[in-house]
């Protein structure tokens, strides 16, 4: 079993419920897990429909699968966290990052320093997005 599934099976709320529809999710993973070091990811980011739960706790894993699945490569990489995009700035909306620290109640600070988008996945290992749809 690859590092990744190991660590998500120890703990099973790490998100909380959004009061918006979920519009995307970008995975964290730290691309050099053994050394310590806390500055160098990748990304995967999924692109949801509306009807897609809004708890993230109930899909991420399957999620996973299937991007391991995907790209074999992401098992050397450990999950760290993931940012949530819901709604929208003028509906209350907006994006928060979650550790893998089964408390979905307390929101994190991203490891990068910031919130990463897709436009910048090549200023760090890289990353790589996905409709919902494709993976499941």
């Amino acid at each position: 079993m690859s590092e990744i599934l190991e660590t998500e099976a120890e703990a099973l709320d790490h998100f909380p419920t959004t009061p918006k529809d979920i519009s995307h999710v970008t995975f964290y993973f730290d691309a050099t897990p053994d050394d310590r070091e806390d500055d160098s990811f990748f990304f995967v980011k999924v692109e949801t429909p509306d009807q897609v739960n809004d708890d993230l706790d109930a899909w991420y894993e399957a999620a996973l699968e299937a991007m391991l699945a995907r790209d074999p490569a992401l098992a050397d990489y450990e999950l760290v966290g993931a940012a949530i995009k819901y709604g929208s700035a003028r509906s209350g909306g907006g994006e928060v990052y979650f550790d893998l620290d089964n408390d979905p109640t307390d929101e994190d600070y991203p490891p990068t320093g910031g919130l990463v988008q897709g436009r910048e996945f090549r200023s760090y290992e890289g990353g790589t997005t996905y409709n919902y749809d494709d993976l499941f």
